[in-house]
């Protein structure tokens, strides 16, 4: 059996000699988009080529986080792009003057454009301390930032990370942030 003929008109009698069923052309139909969908998710979960390495382990990826994010505002995210799956969220956490909590979620392509619109200043992360989570293929990391523009200090918080290994390493599937506040300040336990 050949699974070049998935894509084509031959699918729904691949799936019938497979699993010796006859399918009516409705069914066929609908198995063939079944399958296709499957082999579609598989080849999205393969990293993209950016040029960009994925880390191997999950301790690198504070590393490549602060990489991708660090540099003019407004310069190529490739990186970034390569090292968060297509469906990843960024929440931003926030504590309100009447102590209330709000978020903003966005995806990367609007954290992107919003950064991106800032113009040419110099955007610096660095992660500060973190602690990672391992199970199987899948990690959680707990890490202090420190955040500056044109070399100010602008914020510092925690980002909470969760994370998925690939075939090609280790790939971001979300980040949650909340920066410090006079309400909120950084625990002693998370700073170097």
């Amino acid at each position: 059996m050949k699974l070049l003929y998935v894509f084509e008109e031959r699918a729904p009698i691949f799936i019938e000699l497979a699993w010796g069923i006859s399918l009516s052309s409705a069914s066929r139909l609908l198995a063939a988009t079944i399958l296709a969908g499957a082999l579609a998710g598989s080849a999205m979960a393969q990293a993209p080529d950016a040029g960009c390495a994925l880390p191997s382990e999950p301790e690198g990826i504070p590393g490549a986080i602060d990489a991708a994010i660090t540099g003019p505002m407004d310069k190529d995210r490739a990186c970034m792009k390569a090292l968060l799956i297509p469906e990843a969220r960024m929440m931003f956490v926030s504590l309100g003057t009447d102590g209330a909590t709000t978020y903003r979620l966005e995806t990367l392509d609007d954290w992107i454009a919003r950064v991106k619109a800032r113009g040419h200043a110099l955007l610096e992360e660095k992660q500060l301390k973190f602690h990672i989570e391992r199970y199987g293929q899948i990690a959680h990391l707990w890490s202090s930032y420190a955040l500056h523009s044109d070399g100010k200090p602008v914020a510092r918080g925690i980002n909470s990370i969760q994370a998925i290994k690939e075939a090609g390493g280790w790939r971001v599937t979300g980040i949650m942030v909340q920066a410090e506040s006079a309400t909120a300040p950084l625990p002693k336990e998370y700073l170097p």
